[in-house]
C-alpha cells in the first residue's frame, strides 16, 4: 500500500447496488379497513384496541412460498407529513419512497406492509415526520449514523444527494414503535418472524454474576478505554477460567449481555467463562484499531490479557480463549486469531467486513484477509462465521473466507467441520448478531466443561 493511502478510506464498503428489495405485500386488515374508510366508516378505536392487544407488526399467515404479510403502523393525522419506516436502513437514493407509509384517508392510520421470508429478524424504528417542517431535536443522529450519512453523501451520484440527504434527515424523527412486541434498546424495536432462529432468554431467576468496570490505559496505543468484566457466579471446577474477549464491548455492556450470560451458564448451556468487554472509543479510533491494525492485536495479547490475569486466574490455553466482533470487530477477530494462533483459538466472526480494503483505495487489492488464511501456517481451532442475506456488500465474500479456511484447514489436517458459516435472513443489525451471538458462543464451547 502506498504511504499516502488514508487508511480510513479503506474501510469504507465497496459501492455494491442491492440485488433485489423486499415485495410490497396487501394485508386482510388494512383492505378491510380501506374498504370501511371508502364507505364513510373512518372510526378506529376498535382497530387500534385490537392492535394494542395483538403487539405490532401485524404478521398474516404462511403462503406457499414460505413468506408472511408484515405490515407495520403508526398513529397519526393531519399533524404529520410523512411517516417513514427505519428496517431497510440502506442509504440508496430511493430509501425514502420505499419505506414510506401510506396514511388510509380520512383516518389516523399510517401502513407499510412487505412480503418477508418467514425467517426474517430486523430491528426497525419508525420517523413520523412533522408537517410543520420542525427540526429534529440536535445531536439525534448517533455518531456512527452522521458517520452513514457523510460516507453517503460522497458516495452517491450527484444527483441522488438530494435524495440520501431527505433519508437522513427523516432518520433524525425515528423512535421505537410503541405497540412493538420486541425491543432491543431504547431506540429501536424488533420484528422476529416465526421461523426466525430462536432467542435464548435469560432466566430471571438465575443466580447473578458481577460485572465490573476498568480504565485501562495502553502504551502501545496511546490511549485508554473502559473494559467491562463479567464472571458469572458459577466458577470453573479447576479453578482456570476460560475467556471471551468482546470487541466492541460498550455495545454488549450496554444491551446488557450480562443477564443473558448469568442464566445460560447457570443452566450449563455455556462454561463458566469470564466475559470481557472491550470499548471501541470512537469512531475515528474503532475504524483504525478494528481494520487488521498490529497494533491493536499487540494491545490484546501483551496488555489487556495480562492485565486480566493480574486480576483472576485465567488460562493461557488458546483452546478456551475465545475473541469475538461484529462488522469490522468480525474482521480483527479473525486477524487476531490468524496472527497470533497460540493465543486466540476460538473466533467468533459476525457480519465480518472481509470486503476489506476497499479496493478503489488501494489499487485493486480487495479481500485481504482470503490471502491470509491461505498464507497461515495455523489456524484457529475452531472458527464460526455469520453473515445476513440482506448484508450483499459483504455476504459473499463471508462465503469466500469460509471456503479458505475449509481449503486450508484441509492442507493443515484440521478436522472438516471446525469451521461453520451460517447464513440468517437479516442484515447488520444487532438484532440478529444478539440471537447469533449465544448460538456461536454455544458452538465454540461445546467441549468445554460445563
Amino acid at each position: 500500500m502506498s504511504r499516502d493511502v488514508n487508511p480510513t478510506l479503506m474501510t469504507v464498503p465497496p459501492r455494491l447496488k442491492r440485488a433485489t428489495r423486499p415485495p410490497r405485500g396487501v394485508s386482510p386488515l388494512i383492505a378491510d379497513l380501506e374498504r370501511a374508510a371508502t364507505e364513510g366508516k373512518t372510526d378506529t378505536e376498535v382497530f387500534w384496541e385490537r392492535v394494542e392487544r395483538t403487539g405490532t407488526p401485524i404478521v398474516g399467515e404462511l403462503d406457499d412460498q414460505g413468506r408472511r404479510t408484515v405490515t407495520f403502523l403508526w398513529r397519526g393525522g393531519d399533524e404529520l407529513a410523512d411517516v417513514i419506516l427505519t428496517a431497510d436502513r440502506i442509504a440508496a437514493a430511493d430509501s425514502y419512497e420505499r419505506n414510506r407509509m401510506e396514511r388510509i384517508p380520512g383516518t389516523d392510520v399510517w401502513h407499510l406492509t412487505y412480503l418477508m421470508r418467514s425467517d426474517w429478524r430486523a430491528s426497525y424504528g419508525v420517523a413520523p415526520v412533522p408537517a410543520d417542517g420542525a427540526p429534529a431535536p440536535e445531536n439525534a443522529l448517533s455518531a456512527t449514523t452522521r458517520t452513514r450519512r457523510e460516507r453517503a453523501l460522497a458516495l452517491s451520484d450527484p444527483e441522488d444527494r438530494p435524495a440520501v440527504a431527505r433519508w437522513f434527515d427523516a432518520l433524525a424523527h425515528a423512535r421505537p414503535d410503541p405497540r412493538a412486541r420486541e425491543a432491543l434498546d431504547a431506540h429501536h424495536s424488533v420484528v422476529s418472524l416465526p421461523e426466525a432462529p430462536p432467542e435464548l432468554r435469560h432466566a430471571p431467576d438465575a443466580p447473578r454474576g458481577t460485572l465490573t468496570r476498568h480504565t485501562l490505559a495502553s502504551e502501545r496505543l496511546g490511549n485508554t478505554r473502559d473494559v467491562w468484566i463479567h464472571r458469572p457466579a458459577r466458577e470453573p471446577a479447576d479453578g482456570t477460567w476460560p475467556v471471551a474477549v468482546l470487541l466492541d464491548g460498550r455495545t454488549w455492556h450496554d444491551l446488557p449481555l450480562a443477564p443473558l450470560l448469568d442464566g445460560l451458564i447457570a443452566d450449563g448451556t455455556l462454561p463458566p467463562m469470564l466475559t470481557i468487554m472491550v470499548d471501541s472509543l470512537d469512531q475515528a479510533t474503532r475504524t483504525r484499531e478494528l481494520a487488521c491494525h498490529g497494533p491493536f492485536v499487540d494491545f490484546l495479547d501483551s496488555e489487556l490479557l495480562p492485565w486480566l490475569g493480574a486480576l483472576h486466574p485465567v488460562t493461557d490455553d488458546p483452546g478456551r480463549t475465545l475473541i469475538a466482533g461484529q462488522s469490522l470487530g468480525g474482521l480483527t477477530a479473525l486477524y487476531a486469531a490468524l496472527r497470533l494462533p497460540e493465543r486466540f483459538g476460538r473466533v467468533l466472526s459476525q457480519s465480518g467486513s472481509y470486503w476489506w480494503p476497499n479496493p478503489a483505495v488501494t489499487g485493486g487489492e480487495t479481500e485481504r484477509t482470503v490471502r491470509l488464511v491461505r498464507e497461515a501456517d495455523a489456524l484457529p481451532e475452531r472458527v464460526h462465521l455469520s453473515a445476513g442475506l440482506h448484508e450483499w456488500a459483504l455476504l459473499g465474500a463471508n462465503g469466500r473466507v469460509h471456503e479458505a479456511l475449509l481449503e486450508r484447514g484441509r492442507e493443515l489436517g484440521l478436522p472438516g467441520d471446525f469451521a461453520g458459516f451460517t447464513e440468517y435472513n437479516g442484515g447488520h443489525d444487532k438484532a440478529c448478531w444478539r440471537v447469533d451471538l449465544s448460538h456461536g458462543l454455544i458452538a465454540l464451547t461445546e467441549d468445554h466443561a460445563r
